[in-house]
């Protein structure tokens, strides 16, 4: 992940960047927290109806993290190498099985964060607070307004008003009043600031939420701005909210503060997520590495009918990261990046796997602290592909299509875009279009 030149509010004549010090709001950071057991090792492993826990965990001489009989695998943690290089007991089905490095594996996908210089008031260090008067509130016009006083925007945040107008969100809008009511996303990053004005009343319930790297209910973003990945989450599930203002995010803390995490952490959380209601899972990170583990969480959760997001990473080149680089186009896509004109952003990886392009440069949403500034990533890209399914999943039509055309119909109703983006043949080829989508989401002869 490659952190971009934070920006200076040099029109206030600030001798200090603003990600100086830590925001000094109560859960953001300084916290003391047990954290979760990390395991070396991983692997997957075949069950039955009939097997227990215990005796699996005693067999293979491991921890099992996920436990779906009903789906007849489970996840095993392994603190460490076994001998001669593979697991003592074969599979239930004779293969031999195989171990993967479990710590550090993923990585989130945001490329920078900078820092806005538009905001109503300072604190003593110099920070920046926009969020005073609370969250962005819809209005029976189909528009949002900020509380504080701020005029009617769509997405509740004037500077992302041109890209939401380019993905059509104000002709989705329209056609989608419910704006995501009864919709759960699950949102799984480096957590959110769960005291941001943003948030208040856009959470699912504590007992849905929860934090894989402190092992409790409070999924709070943690760290200083110093860290890399610090706001990453915030801003992405801020991303869902403004495409679908009345869904409600299930935060679920899988990465550290510099942005990495554990693969039995995503793979926990998915199943977490899934359990606990969500209908679309956001997934704004990746690995380079190719995981038969998230891979098997992901079918799971397409089994419960639950559509999995992904951004396609961040190195500029055709080597889009896992689990995007899985995608099938049915219950997963993977998403890139395209800048202001449609072109590939730079740091955008692409291919045949991408299924996507969406706006990811730039985008304006809050930051721990009840602050206010954008990032740029296919991070940002990843949650409005996701956001624009809780819109079509709120409303009644759409709720009837199945959540495998209701993904497929997001690729075929996009805008070509591949003459702008000819040197990469036909693998930069569609961005999303909300507001087509969501008009043929509620057609009633939309494809059921």
């Amino acid at each position: 992940m490659h952190i971009l030149q934070k920006v200076f509010w040099a029109g206030l004549g600030l001798s200090t960047m603003l990600l100086l010090g830590g925001c000094g709001q109560s859960g953001v950071q300084g916290l003391s927290k047990a954290q979760a057991v990390r395991y070396e090792y991983n692997t997957s492993v075949s069950i039955t109806a009939s097997d227990t826990q215990a005796a699996v965990e005693q067999r293979y001489g491991a921890t099992a993290v996920v436990w779906r009989p009903d789906a007849g695998f489970a996840v095993l943690g392994l603190h460490h190498r076994p001998q001669g290089g593979q697991l003592q007991v074969q599979d239930l089905n004779g293969a031999a099985l195989t171990y993967v490095d479990n710590q550090n594996v993923f990585g989130a996908s945001g490329t920078s964060s900078a820092w806005s210089g538009k905001a109503v008031q300072l604190d003593s260090a110099g920070r920046a607070y926009v969020w005073s008067g609370g969250r962005a509130y819809v209005w029976s016009g189909g528009r949002a307004r900020v509380w504080s006083g701020g005029s009617g925007t769509v997405g509740g945040i004037p500077e992302n008003s041109a890209t939401w107008g380019r993905i059509g969100l104000p002709a989705a809008w329209a056609a989608a009043p419910n704006l995501g009511e009864g919709v759960t996303v699950a949102v799984i990053d480096t957590g959110i600031d769960l005291q941001h004005e943003m948030f208040q009343g856009a959470l699912v319930g504590s007992q849905d939420q929860w934090d894989f790297v402190g092992n409790d209910a409070v999924p709070q973003e943690e760290g200083s701005f110093s860290d890399e990945g610090f706001g990453h989450g915030t801003n992405v599930a801020s991303i869902v909210l403004q495409i679908a203002p009345h869904a409600r995010i299930m935060p679920l803390r899988v990465l550290a503060p510099d942005g990495s995490g554990d693969e039995t952490a995503v793979a926990q959380a998915i199943d977490f997520a899934v359990s606990h209601g969500a209908n679309v899972i956001n997934l704004s990170l990746g690995s380079i590495t190719k995981s038969d583990t998230i891979k098997k969480m992901i079918n799971y959760a397409a089994s419960k009918g639950v559509a999995v997001i992904s951004s396609s990473g961040n190195t500029g080149d055709d080597r889009v990261t896992y689990p995007a680089r899985d995608a099938s186009g049915n219950f997963m896509v993977g998403v890139g990046s395209v800048n202001s004109k449609d072109l590939k952003s730079d740091f955008s990886t692409y291919g045949d796997k991408v299924g996507v392009m969406a706006p990811g440069e730039m985008v304006w949403g809050p930051v721990p602290g009840n602050l206010f500034s954008y990032w740029s990533g296919t991070s940002m890209a990843s949650p409005m592909v996701a956001g624009s399914l809780a819109l079509a999943l709120g409303q009644p039509l759409a709720n009837k299509i199945k959540p495998e055309n209701l993904v497929g119909l997001i690729l075929k109703t996009a805008s070509d875009i591949k003459n702008l983006n000819g040197s990469y043949g036909a693998k930069v080829k569609l961005r999303l279009n909300v507001g087509s989508f969501i008009q043929a989401a509620t057609q009633p002869s939309s494809s059921k």
